[in-house]
């Protein structure tokens, strides 16, 4: 691969009316039209841009979203990716590319994904450049046939009319299009549109900081640097910047941060990257280049009506850790089930209620996170003295390696963020108690509780129990569990679906330790308990619904 992804071209939208229109093809958008999609709604989804990828983002993909590309039988996609599947996915702190390399945290290669998770997960974390993750969602979403997607629609304008809203669309040469939904998902980015017209404030911290992105081609990267390969080099001298690769050969991402006021010309660009190298001669094509601003903030609310915000629309954060389109696809994940139940009439439209009450604590909690990884990396030492090659310079870097050890290892251990939120003071969760142990960013311990993520077990086909989610809601049956018809009549009153499954044989109660737990489609545990005979209640409240006895 030599540079970017081309576009695809202008296509008519022939029908007038959908269910859900998502606004926005990133990975994000794309994962709502697959949530969607394949449960038969019917889906557009538009974007003002012509899908064309010019700077590549976002390359980790870390375990809860591979859960969820295994649902969508995606996650083995990464494997027929273009990034060599056996490339070391270490994170090196050099001083310069081709001096001193300070520190390293080791991680698996793609092809030795799984032993990222340990045993809490049948996935593990990966890292899938945009070039070939994008294109993985944007097939699966052509493939399914009750959805849509349009590349340079821009939609301009939303409004509801009774239990509709109109999507407002335009094209850059040619006519209009007004069309009709029962809902909008906006995926637009963290500059969204939709967000803005509907008045939608961003509550933290915005533009900390101004960083440039610069996409290159370095043929010779691999070769000057005096440090094995990794996926990312950390560079302290002259000024910390960043190398991310995005094809284990030749192509990189290079970020740094720019000073108060300082703007960077192409070949000022090309001179700070060399510097960075420690090779002023080495060849450096830029093919992208951009200034970014790193922010940590997090929308008022997720819905207004019959819109509902995902994504950087919903929050924005530093990249340090890699949580933010990991966060997006999580709120997808939440919110497509909900969406389709309600679509279907098999729950209340209060249920949508709870995706901001459940997402939002999740995304302030992630931007914070990011930003701790963010401001501890600009914590670190980059004095001259680093590149000294005496006793000094010894001593500076023995001194700079303990800083990135003691404070930096969180950002690439970061389990507990990825599988450890729980979602607290939500209507459809059933007793939700508040954890008596704090949020544990690194550690995650596995917990049947409600609100939590379910917990992977290996069942005796050598499946995960994982894998029994996604469509319906699901009550495991532990050992000794009893009798569940009382939950499968309640659920049949209702018309949503109920699977129900019984773990004999399976040493469950480490991780499952009440008889009877209710997991909802998205893989939460929405109730544990002891008496099939309490089944009418929850039902009624994970599904927002009256009791009908």
């Amino acid at each position: 691969m030599t540079g970017a992804v081309a576009g695809r071209p202008v296509r008519g939208i022939d029908a007038d009316e959908y269910d859900v229109v998502v606004v926005g093809a990133g990975p994000v958008g794309l994962a709502a039209a697959i949530g969607l999609g394949t449960r038969g709604a019917r889906v557009l989804v538009v974007d003002r841009r012509d899908g064309s990828i010019t700077y590549p983002t976002a390359e980790s993909v870390d375990v809860r979203t591979m859960e969820w590309l295994r649902q969508h039988r995606l996650s083995g996609e990464v494997d027929r990716s273009g990034f060599p599947a056996g490339y070391p996915r270490d994170i090196a702190f050099v001083t310069r590319l081709a001096a001193h390399e300070v520190a390293r945290f080791p991680r698996p290669s793609n092809a030795d994904r799984r032993s990222t998770a340990s045993s809490a997960s049948p996935e593990g974390g990966v890292w899938w450049p945009k070039f070939w993750f994008d294109t993985a969602l944007r097939n699966r979403a052509d493939s399914l046939p009750t959805v849509a997607v349009r590349y340079g629609w821009r939609c301009s304008q939303t409004a509801e009319e009774g239990d509709r809203v109109i999507a407002f669309l335009e094209q850059p040469h040619g006519p209009g299009k007004r069309v009709t939904a029962s809902y909008i998902v906006a995926c637009d980015g963290a500059d969204s549109t939709i967000r803005r017209r509907l008045g939608v404030s961003l509550e933290g911290r915005a533009d900390e900081a101004t960083w440039q992105g610069v996409f290159v081609d370095i043929p010779d990267l691999l070769e000057v640097t005096h440090s094995p390969p990794a996926v990312q080099y950390y560079a302290l001298r002259p000024r910390r910047a960043i190398f991310g690769s995005l094809n284990g050969d030749n192509l990189w991402r290079v970020t740094y941060p720019l000073r108060p006021g300082e703007r960077h010309a192409a070949d000022e660009v090309v001179a700070t990257i060399r510097d960075c190298i420690g090779s002023a001669d080495i060849e450096v094509n830029v093919i992208d280049s951009r200034t970014w601003s790193g922010r940590t903030v997090v929308a008022s609310t997720y819905r207004v009506g019959r819109v509902l915000l995902a994504g950087d629309a919903a929050h924005q954060m530093w990249p340090s850790g890699g949580h933010g389109m990991n966060t997006g696809m999580g709120d997808v994940h939440n919110l497509c089930w909900k969406l389709d139940m309600v679509l279907r009439g098999q729950a209340g439209p209060e249920l949508l209620d709870s995706y901001d009450l459940e997402r939002r604590p999740v995304a302030v909690r992630n931007t914070r996170r990011a930003r701790a990884n963010y401001l501890a990396d600009s914590a670190l030492p980059t004095g001259a003295d680093l590149d000294d090659e005496g006793a000094e310079g010894e001593a500076a870097r023995a001194r700079a390696a303990d800083a990135v050890v003691r404070t930096r290892a969180v950002e690439w251990s970061s389990l507990g963020t990825q599988l450890g939120y729980r979602y607290l003071n939500s209507p459809i969760v059933i007793g939700a108690d508040a954890p008596d142990t704090p949020d544990d960013h690194s550690t995650y311990v596995p917990a049947g509780l409600p609100g939590c993520r379910a917990p992977h077990v290996e069942l005796r086909d050598g499946s995960s129990v994982l894998d029994l989610f996604g469509r319906s809601f699901v009550l495991l049956v532990s050992p000794g569990g009893g009798d569940a018809d009382d939950w499968m009549s309640a659920f049949a009153d209702s018309g949503a679906p109920l699977d129900v499954v019984r773990l004999s044989g399976t040493d469950v109660s480490a991780s499952y330790p009440m008889p009877l737990t209710l997991v909802r489609p998205d893989g939460v545990v929405a109730w544990a308990g002891s008496r099939s005979e309490d089944a009418e209640a929850p039902t009624a409240a994970v599904l927002c619904r009256a009791a009908t006895r």
